[in-house]
């Protein structure tokens, strides 16, 4: 982490930032005071880590999840059109970011217990996605149930800004997988990662069985 933003803050300029990117965008705020100089290589950096590991875990654990429960992967190659929905129920289920950490800004009551401002929580997005109250069965992993308001990605102003991108990365190689791909199969022991806040694998390995070639 010292050295990602120690890379943030020496090489990341506006002069490097392409025009209209995000990242150029943070150094216009950073000008008209919106941002201070400070603040701007953690911005960057949730755009460098963000669309990179949160991204990968959701891609592989799916894969897992897919080895684990193939009845669901044939549905999907059956129909492609489900691999929306089943990138959603892979976020809802098993979805990369366990919770992050949040400082109260006024003095608030949540589930009947006062808590001051200042306070430092955890809000656990992987509990609200199993939450029986709103999802029906939701220990069962189900690609049909396209549960578009899972909060795999966070919700309002702290919505992860990267969350187009990531699900347009998940549709597509899970489409290429779904037209290429017959079968998944671990090939050799799972590694989890180890981390505070993300779900996913160290070490993956997996054997793929082709699809037959079609016409």
């Amino acid at each position: 982490m010292f050295e990602m933003f120690e890379y943030l803050a020496a090489e990341c300029s506006p002069e490097t930032m392409r025009p209209g990117s995000m990242g150029a965008a943070i150094f216009e705020a950073r000008d008209r005071g919106v941002v201070t100089p400070e603040e701007v290589p953690g911005l960057l950096s949730v755009y460098s880590t963000g669309g990179l590991d949160t991204t990968i875990h959701a891609i592989t654990t799916g894969i897992r999840l897919l080895i684990d429960h193939p009845d669901q992967w044939d549905l999907v190659r059956e129909n492609p059109k489900l691999v929306t929905s089943a990138f959603n129920e892979i976020l809802r289920y098993a979805g990369p970011a366990h919770g992050l950490a949040r400082t109260l800004t006024r003095d608030h009551t949540i589930g009947g217990v006062p808590v001051p401002a200042g306070a430092r929580f955890i809000i656990l997005y992987s509990a609200a996605n199993r939450d029986e109250r709103h999802y029906a069965d939701p220990d069962r992993f189900d690609v049909t149930r396209n549960p578009v308001d899972h909060l795999g990605f966070g919700n309002g102003a702290h919505m992860c800004p990267g969350a187009p991108i990531a699900r347009l990365e998940g549709r597509y190689v899970f489409e290429a997988f779904a037209h290429r791909v017959r079968r998944f199969t671990l090939d050799g022991e799972p590694e989890r990662l180890l981390n505070n806040t993300m779900r996913g694998y160290r070490h993956l390995p997996v054997a793929v069985e082709p699809a037959a070639p079609k016409g």
